[in-house]
């Protein structure tokens, strides 16, 4: 028989807050990354060439390469403050509804003549497409400079870019460029892609990004994508040699039928309810062959009913769609705010320090503070099921996400806001030296948990009230870390 016991917030005596956890200097200090990035021997995550743990713990950047040098240098800095490493862009811009496509922050456009040979000026709407769409091998070295500049920017302040060098759009659409690829041809499409390629093999840290929001194609499609990639992994010794994509919704990078065996990386995608983060993301994380996985796009923060009404999905708090994505893959994550990713000014400089980029702050630091690395998902690759409850389901807004590592000194379990009640704990893989705590997403605080049993069947933990937001959700940490504060 199993026991259980069930704390609640009344019982909690000498309640210690805290704010910092003191580690193992060694293993988890802040490092100056050394790209390029490699994969792990056992395949599950991203090291640099020290073979230091890399997380992927990015923003999106969608229209980046349309600010100036200030403005992309005050988005890093408000990047780097806030614990990324990491951000995703577009190499060129199509999206009518972001800032000035296709040009530069100098009014430069990426191409300087149409098929037909006449001068581009940047009109992406077209009379006849196979002849004025914008030739891809006509670069403008203007443009092109810039974004030049802004990697190696990037590369200087230890950002990876995941980088789009064709974002296609869903149904190729006029927010991404698979129609100017399919009106070039692909012999042109391939030299594009050996020519964007062959410019940046030195760069070391890029992830080529593929396809955009797009998963199936016409016969057309297909070859144009597929050309730019042959165009793309042709150039030898190149410094960069990571790529996944961004599918359609609810489809993971390596699951793509025409294309996931290009993937290094396996990209979690959704956007919808319907088909829950959680789901998503532990598919991609039991994936065979194994590839890092970690997620990629979900529901954005005020992209919902508390911003622009671009995604009804996109509904608060947000925070709860990373802390699955991140424990569901363990790679890492990329979250993004329907104003900054437009880069429209003066608006995106207003909602780089909502409360869920502050949220992210905080998640960032905690994976940091953590042997994140050694993580294994509940119920994947071996672990055992550590929430004891056959109702905890990853189709549900209620899934208590959790992963811990084999030796037992290290569990986290993310309980979301739809979670009511007591979450039971198998204690049966914690080490009996660990202690527990509650983490307070909201505020980065730590609360002790008084724990009865370790090592030894099921114990209930009920979360100590609202977070300091007012929430439900809450993080469940054992370790064998000294917390103080």
């Amino acid at each position: 028989m199993r026991a259980s016991i069930t704390i609640h917030p009344t019982m909690y005596r000498n309640i210690i807050i805290v704010t910092a956890l003191i580690f193992n200097a060694a293993a988890y200090a802040q490092y100056p990354v050394r790209f390029p990035l490699k994969i792990s021997k056992d395949k599950r995550y991203l090291v640099d060439q020290a073979n230091k743990p890399f997380p992927i713990l990015g923003r999106t950047a969608w229209f980046i390469i349309t600010q100036s040098d200030s403005g992309y240098e005050k988005f890093l800095y408000n990047t780097i403050e806030h614990g990324y490493n990491s951000i995703e862009m577009a190499a060129i811009v199509h999206w009518p509804m972001g800032n000035h496509a296709p040009y530069d922050a100098n009014g430069d456009a990426p191409f300087l003549r149409r098929l037909n040979g006449a001068d581009w000026d940047g009109e992406l709407t077209y009379t006849d497409i196979k002849n004025e769409s914008p030739n891809l091998l006509t670069p403008n070295e203007n443009y092109w400079k810039h974004v030049d500049e802004f990697l190696a920017y990037c590369e200087i302040k230890g950002i990876l870019v995941f980088m789009f060098p064709g974002y296609v759009r869903y149904a190729g659409g006029d927010q991404g460029w698979m129609q100017e690829l399919v009106a070039n041809g692909a012999e042109s499409v391939k030299q594009y892609g050996q020519w964007i390629a062959n410019r940046y093999k030195k760069r070391k840290n890029i992830v080529w990004m593929l396809l955009g929001d797009m998963g199936t194609f016409t016969t057309e499609q297909k070859n144009a994508e597929a050309s730019l990639i042959k165009g793309l992994k042709s150039v030898k010794r190149q410094q960069s040699v990571q790529y996944s994509a961004e599918s359609y919704s609810g489809q993971n990078a390596a699951d793509n039928v025409d294309f996931g065996s290009e993937m290094t990386l396996n990209g979690s995608y959704t956007w919808e309810l319907k088909v829950p983060v959680p789901y998503v993301a532990r598919k991609a994380y039991a994936h065979r062959p194994v590839r890092p996985s970690f997620l990629l796009e979900e529901p954005y923060d005020q992209e919902g009913p508390d911003g622009n009404n671009y995604n009804p999905n996109a509904t608060q708090p947000v925070r709860r769609f990373q802390w699955w994505g991140w424990l569901s893959t363990t790679g890492g994550y990329i979250s993004g705010n329907g104003y900054v990713w437009q880069f429209i000014d003066p608006v995106w400089q207003q909602h780089l320090n909502t409360q869920a980029a502050l949220d992210m702050n905080r998640l960032n630091k905690f994976i940091r503070s953590i042997e994140w690395w050694k993580l294994i998902p509940s119920g994947l690759n071996g672990m055992q099921e550590i929430i004891a409850d056959e109702n905890n389901v990853d189709t549900s807004a209620a899934y208590v996400s959790a992963a811990a590592t084999k030796d037992g000194s290290l569990l986290v379990v993310y309980i979301p806001p739809a979670h009511n009640g007591s979450v039971s704990v198998n204690m049966n893989m914690v080490n009996k030296i660990c202690k527990a705590y509650w983490f307070d997403p909201t505020n980065g605080k730590y609360i002790q948990a008084e724990t009865l049993s370790f090592n030894r069947g099921v114990q209930s933990f009920t979360p100590p009230g609202k977070n300091s937001t007012g929430e439900n959700d809450w993080v469940l940490l054992f370790t064998t870390l000294k917390i103080t504060g």
